[in-house]
C-alpha cells in the first residue's frame, strides 16, 4: 500500500518518436535497473525473479480523480502482491521547485525523511561476460554491506566505526572521500562512534 505520494524525483524523457520513459537512477535496491516505458502495467524483469511496472492510477491520498498518477510498483515474483512505492506527476518542474525541495530534504529531521538520517550506497553488478545486465546488487545502509544476487539478500559486512565504513567505501563502493568530506561526517548523526 502507497502510503506517502510524491516523495521521489525520476526523469520523464521523450525520444524523437514520442516514446515516454521514466528515468530512476536514484531509488535504491528495489529500484528499477533500467528506464520503464511510461505505458500503464507494463511489466519488466527486473533484478532476480523481480518485476517492476507503472501504472496510471490515483493514490488513496487524492480528493480529486484527476489528474492521474504514475506509480511505481514492484513485485519479486509472479505468484507475489505489487508493492507500490512512490507516484509521479507528468508535470514540469523548474529550478525553484528543486531548491525548496532540496531545502526541506537536507533540513528537515522528521521520520519521513529518511536522507537525514540513512547513509545509503546501492551498487548494481552487471555480468562479466559481453551479454549486458543487471545480475544483483551490492548495498551499503548505515553501518551495514550487503549483497543479493538475484535471490536472497545476505550479510557481508558489520562496520562499528567510521575507520571501517570507510573501509567499506573504498573495497566494494570504489568511493575515497576527501578530507573534507570525512570531516564533514564527524558530530552527524549518521557518523559511526563504535561500540561504546
Amino acid at each position: 500500500m502507497l502510503r506517502q505520494g510524491r516523495v521521489h524525483m525520476v526523469n520523464i524523457v521523450t525520444l524523437a518518436s514520442g516514446e515516454r520513459w521514466m528515468l530512476d537512477v536514484a531509488f535504491g535496491g528495489d529500484g528499477p535497473t533500467k528506464p520503464l516505458p511510461l505505458i500503464s502495467e507494463h511489466v519488466t524483469q527486473n533484478l532476480g525473479t523481480q518485476e517492476v511496472r507503472l501504472i496510471h492510477s490515483t493514490i488513496p491520498q487524492q480528493l480529486e480523480q484527476n489528474p492521474k498518477l504514475w506509480i511505481y510498483q514492484y513485485r519479486n515474483g509472479k505468484d507475489k502482491d505489487w508493492n507500490s512505492f512512490y507516484a509521479f506527476p507528468e508535470m514540469e518542474f523548474f529550478q525553484a521547485d528543486f531548491e525548496i525541495m532540496n531545502f526541506f530534504t537536507s533540513q528537515y529531521s522528521g521520520t519521513i525523511n529518511f536522507q537525514k538520517t540513512t547513509v545509503l550506497i546501492i551498487r548494481f553488478l552487471r555480468r562479466e561476460t559481453e551479454e549486458e545486465g543487471i545480475v544483483g546488487k551490492l548495498m551499503l545502509v548505515n553501518g551495514e554491506v550487503k549483497r543479493n544476487d538475484g535471490g536472497k539478500t545476505r550479510l557481508v559486512l558489520t562496520c562499528t566505526t567510521e575507520e571501517e565504513r570507510l573501509k567499506a567505501f573504498k573495497e566494494h563502493f570504489d568511493i575515497r572521500l576527501t578530507d573534507e568530506e570525512v570531516n564533514g561526517i564527524k558530530g552527524r548523526n549518521v557518523e559511526l562512534l563504535g561500540n561504546s
